[in-house]
């Protein structure tokens, strides 16, 4: 199969991303039996970190591969959702897998695929992790893509499980309690090892902890073990200090929000203890990568004049923590381009927007799973704030910037859909 073929091949499988699905339906055994059949690729992967959570799990990883990377490591990362191509999913050394690569190992695959009648997510884990052994790595970054306890990346096992912000996310699959849903991110915990967990909501705390001791693990708990001081935001960065045991040490980060600043010392919690373990693994090394890193459409300004943003802030934590970088940075009046999956809390999240929003353009992305502007309508009536609707998120675009005035700024959200065909209809101006 040529990269086409091979991008239709994986279109035309089971993909929960654009679907809906049941509990019931996430299962590990037709994984595992796939990939008995490939060797058992996940048994051979160096150092894996797994990464769990409702929010920033994508900026951990980030900030793991940049800071690794700056020691002079070679790393893999596997992540979900993509923005603009497939390829972006599975990376070596920060490069996106080369379609040729993709297309080869795909067109390898897929009889056993067929066979086991694997899903998107499933198929495309496997590809990511036969490229990553031929690759050799030093570390392999995994996020965890839904849940945690029966996600495909969980037949690994990994140095060190992860765990982000836990919020409410997939509640249709994940249960609709915190605590249903803490559980099965806490369900990457082995036995004995290690965990990095950031700060949480107390429920979601109590539940990790009390796996921890459970598994007999170490806990280094972000805010207690780790803490973060000295906090300050500029438009383009963000600074802060980190103290544990007794030692201080000043950071920079290219990324803004106090919500990166919090991803940042997650990473660094991870960073802390692989440090022990590898002395290839400096700190001022680390500081570098950290400073060097890139998160795409995590608050990206992709346009200055006007301030054009893209975030793909997909659920009630993450328009929370838009709507507080917004207010504390920028200050300014916000035209909200808004698209939403209706698997989604949309109410919640556009009652945490709608307050920072003056002007309003609701927009669907070229999604199965994309709300109809339609029922967006529904939501924001009883706000008398001004909208519009607009059939695509191209002409979403063109009709904020036609509308900015020079004390507002355009905010572009609601979906990693909808971030990624903004970015890709706006690459040419920024």
């Amino acid at each position: 199969m040529d990269f086409k073929t091979a991008e239709q091949f994986l279109t035309s499988l089971i993909n929960y991303e654009r679907t809906a699905l049941t509990y019931n339906e996430l299962k590990l055994e037709r994984f595992r039996k796939l990939l008995r059949d490939l060797d058992n690729p996940e048994r051979k992967l160096k150092n894996v970190i797994l990464v769990a959570g409702t929010k920033g799990k994508g900026s951990v990883c980030h900030f793991l591969e940049s800071a690794l990377q700056h020691c002079e490591l070679k790393t893999g990362h596997f992540t979900k959702p993509h923005l603009l191509s497939v390829c972006e999913r599975i990376k070596v050394a920060s490069q996106p897998i080369a379609q040729s690569d993709f297309a080869r190992i795909l067109t390898k695959i897929r009889p056993l695929v067929k066979k086991h009648n694997a899903t998107y997510f499933e198929t495309i884990t496997a590809t990511a992790f036969l490229y990553f052994l031929e690759n050799n790595l030093d570390y392999t970054i995994l996020e965890v893509g839904l849940g945690g306890r029966l996600d495909a990346t969980n037949v690994t096992q990994p140095i060190i499980a992860v765990i982000t912000l836990i919020g409410f996310d997939h509640i249709e699959t994940l249960g609709n309690s915190l605590k249903k849903i803490a559980t099965e991110k806490a369900g990457i915990i082995r036995n004995n090892s290690y965990v990095v967990c950031s700060k949480q909501r107390p429920m979601a705390c109590n539940i990790i902890k009390e796996k921890v001791l459970k598994t007999n693990s170490q806990l280094c708990l972000i805010g207690r073990d780790l803490k973060i001081t000295n906090e300050k935001l500029t438009e383009t960065s963000s600074h802060f200090t980190i103290q544990f045991n007794n030692t201080r040490s000043d950071f920079t980060i290219p990324v803004i929000g106090r919500h990166q600043i919090a991803n940042a010392a997650t990473a660094i919690g991870v960073l802390k203890r692989l440090n022990e373990l590898d002395n290839r693994i400096r700190w001022d090394k680390v500081k570098q990568g950290l400073k060097a890193v890139k998160i795409p459409g995590r608050c990206q300004i992709v346009q200055r004049y006007p301030i054009v943003m893209v975030d793909v802030a997909h659920n009630p934590d993450s328009a929370q923590a838009l709507s507080e970088t917004v207010q504390e940075i920028f200050k300014k009046d916000v035209i909200l381009i808004f698209g939403a999956s209706k698997d989604k809390l949309v109410n919640e999240m556009l009652k945490i927007l709608l307050p920072i929003t003056k002007k309003l353009i609701l927009t669907k992305a070229d999604s199965p799973r994309a709300c109809l502007p339609k029922e967006l309508v529904k939501i924001v009536e009883p706000y008398s704030i001004p909208y519009i609707v607009t059939e695509s998120v191209k002409k979403a675009i063109g009709e904020g910037l036609r509308k900015v005035a020079p004390d507002e700024m355009v905010v572009i959200t609601g979906s990693f859909y909808v971030a990624g065909e903004a970015l890709r209809h706006l690459k040419t101006r920024i």
